[in-house]
């Protein structure tokens, strides 16, 4: 049996629908599958049809989903359930539209369509691109982005991007795994509790974000720093330490059209030293480090060297 959609009414939220979500731990960082025992609530303008038969739910225009501090916005939404021993509870959402989104307190993911599985607490994300948005990084994929809460992992898969400020890294795939950052300290005096609360709602304080532990990158992999391009098979970036290493054929182009080329790059973005060897520490086949450079015009302008190294904006990739 499918109960009718329910009617339009002009300017509102019209139809409305609280259900029962899995129990799993408490909220943290970019989360709606771990929502405690926090109901998941479902809002649409158009209305929302029950297929009673088929165990789902179709949310149409405007459609959102709320639980906890977590907003899952989209054109449709369907969420599928299953009879439970304290009700019906949804164990995936669908979401598809021009635009969707996904929302934290600090964190925002976007696409054209998000499949989120609550019992795996792994989030789907495609679009063109489909990005996700930390206080400190950017992430996109014109493929597909996969978020796994419980290992605080995302999957970029097809021209993957990873920005933070001036540093670029890109790669067929890139996995970044995170750590919560944890909620900003108290206040230092104690303030009466509704302006506590709204002081920490303005801050975001009390709600953790997602923060960049380290990312790994998979083939044909770009690293670009404001004074230097390095492309390799492989690499890796560790966020505390501000260091990236990149493997296999290795080419390092700085400011000048210099150039370098060897088996493992060690890049230190916080003191801005980089060094290039003929194979990674731990071993690797022997070769040799070697490198072309060009030599300054008085004028300050660079003379092309014979061979002709590309500048940076001349390397594939970028």
């Amino acid at each position: 049996m499918t109960r009718p959609v329910l009617p339009r009414l002009a300017g509102a939220a019209l139809a409305a629908l609280v259900l029962a979500a899995p129990l799993s731990a408490s909220a943290q960082g970019f989360s709606m599958a771990q929502g405690g025992a926090q109901q998941l609530q479902v809002f649409a303008d158009q209305g929302i049809e029950w297929h009673a038969e088929e165990l789902r739910v179709i949310a149409s225009g405007n459609a959102k989903a709320v639980r906890g501090t977590m907003t899952l916005d989209a054109d449709t939404l369907t969420a599928y359930y299953r009879h439970g021993a304290n009700g019906d509870e949804i164990w995936r959402i669908d979401a598809d539209g021009s635009v969707v989104t996904i929302r934290s307190p600090t964190d925002t993911a976007t696409g054209t369509k998000a499949i989120y599985d609550l019992d795996q607490a792994v989030l789907v994300l495609k679009g063109g691109p489909a990005r996700l948005v930390t206080p400190t990084d950017s992430f996109q994929a014109s493929e597909q982005i996969e978020y796994w809460e419980g290992k605080k992992m995302a999957v970029l898969r097809g021209d993957a991007v990873a920005t933070r400020g001036d540093r670029t890294l890109r790669a067929d795939v890139i996995t970044a795994h995170f750590h919560d950052k944890g909620p900003a300290a108290a206040p230092a005096k104690p303030a009466p509790a509704a302006a506590a609360g709204a002081a920490r709602k303005a801050s975001g304080a009390g709600e953790d974000s997602l923060d960049l532990e380290r990312a790994d990158a998979y083939g044909h992999v770009v690293l670009t720093t404001a004074k230097e391009v390095i492309t390799g098979d492989r690499g890796d970036y560790v966020a505390a330490t501000g260091i990236a290493t990149l493997s296999g054929a290795v080419k390092m182009t700085r400011e000048g059209g210099n150039q370098l080329e060897g088996g493992w790059a060690y890049v230190n973005m916080k003191t801005g030293i980089s060094k290039l060897f003929p194979a990674p520490p731990n071993g690797g086949t022997p070769g040799r480090v070697q490198g072309v450079f060009t030599p300054q015009k008085r004028d300050g302008g660079a003379a092309a060297p014979s061979g002709g190294v590309p500048a940076i904006g001349d390397l594939g990739g970028q």
